[in-house]
């Protein structure tokens, strides 16, 4: 298997263990495109999963300040609706990327 291949892999699958990190140091310390093109792509993908958590930290966060201004249901409402967008999107980059790491392989 070529370095590409598996700097690409590395990229999609550190997701699981060192997301957003690998495919950066991947992208600024590779000169081949190849890898690059996979590398931002996985980065592209690990922003979007750690931005919705911030998100959803940031709903916990203002329902736990705010809670006193807050109905009980809005702030349940906008926990369950949070957390809930931050599961759908880890999940699904999270099997895009196994999706992703397959198809480098082959």
């Amino acid at each position: 298997m070529e370095n590409e291949r598996l700097l690409s892999i590395l990229s999609y699958s550190s997701i699981f263990y060192c997301p957003l990190i690998v495919p950066l140091v991947v992208y600024f310390a590779q000169s081949n495109e190849y890898a690059k093109f996979h590398a931002k792509r996985a980065a592209v993908g690990q922003t979007l999963v750690i931005g919705s958590g911030l998100l959803s930290f940031l709903a916990f966060f203002m329902i736990v300040f705010f809670a006193s201004e807050m109905t009980e249901t809005f702030a349940s409402v906008l926990m369950v609706s949070a957390f809930g967008i931050f599961s759908i999107v880890a999940l699904a980059v999270s099997v895009w990327s196994i999706i992703m790491t397959i198809r480098v392989v082959r």
